[in-house]
Parts: C-alpha cells; sequence; structure tokens
C-alpha cells in the first residue's frame, strides 16, 4: 500500500528583489513552510521555464543537498546568482515564465512553489518581476 504523501503547508515566501529589476540580477527566495511527516531526504529544486509558442526551456537554477526534516515548521532559503536565460533568444525571454520551487523527498516530488514571472523590455534592458503567490 502507497504511503501518503506529506501534507505541506507554505506561510511564507519571500522575493529579493520584489520589484522590476535586471533579468540577470541575482534572486534571493525564501519559503516558510511546515510538514505533517518526517521527510528523509528533503531538497529543493529551483528552475524556471521560459514558454514560447511551441517550445518550452527549462532552465536548472540550482538545488540543495538533501537532509532529513523532522515534522513541524521549516525554513528554506537560496540565491540564484544568475536566471540562466542568456543563451535564448530575446523572443522566448521577453514573455510571461515560471519561476519554480519544488520540495522533493528523495525522488518524490512533494510540493510545487509556482512563482509568475513577467519578463519585459524597457528602454533596451530585459527585466524581470517574480510576483509572489502568497500575495
Amino acid at each position: 500500500r502507497r504511503k501518503m504523501a506529506p501534507a505541506v503547508e507554505v506561510t511564507k515566501i519571500s522575493i529579493q528583489p520584489e520589484n522590476l529589476c535586471p533579468i540577470d540580477a541575482p534572486l534571493k527566495v525564501g519559503v516558510d513552510f511546515s510538514v505533517d511527516t518526517p521527510l528523509a531526504a528533503a531538497r529543493w529544486e529551483l528552475r524556471y521555464v521560459a514558454d514560447h509558442a511551441h517550445r518550452r526551456h527549462v532552465i536548472d537554477l540550482g538545488k540543495t543537498e538533501p537532509v532529513a526534516l523532522a515534522s513541524g515548521a521549516h525554513h528554506f532559503e537560496h540565491e540564484v546568482s544568475d536566471f540562466g536565460v542568456s543563451g535564448l533568444k530575446k523572443s522566448v525571454v521577453v514573455n510571461v515564465g515560471l519561476f519554480l520551487a519544488v520540495l522533493f523527498d528523495g525522488d518524490e516530488e512533494v510540493i510545487q512553489i509556482s512563482m509568475v514571472t513577467q519578463v519585459v523590455e524597457k528602454n533596451g534592458a530585459i527585466l524581470r518581476l517574480v510576483l509572489n503567490p502568497l500575495e
């Protein structure tokens, strides 16, 4: 019999910077969350998904080392130095994308937090705005 997936409650998400900023500026994300069962090998993966017409570009932005988490409240924080879109065409990047923070326990996906990301061009500069899904 398959064990029940852990229940995760996300209580707070912080995104720095929280305003429009250059696409290649560092991004700091923090998540306050609680789990109802212990996770033996909890790890976060961060990705950026740029959707363009019929192609989806998924860019890996880093992951954390697996750690054991007790049931209860936890805080995750990670800094991404670069959004990794420099190799993509401008037409692909200047669009609405998704910044994803995905919690795994081993190879099992526990929760995916999707943050809509607006990318615009202003005076020749490409800027991004990551929206907080809890606000």
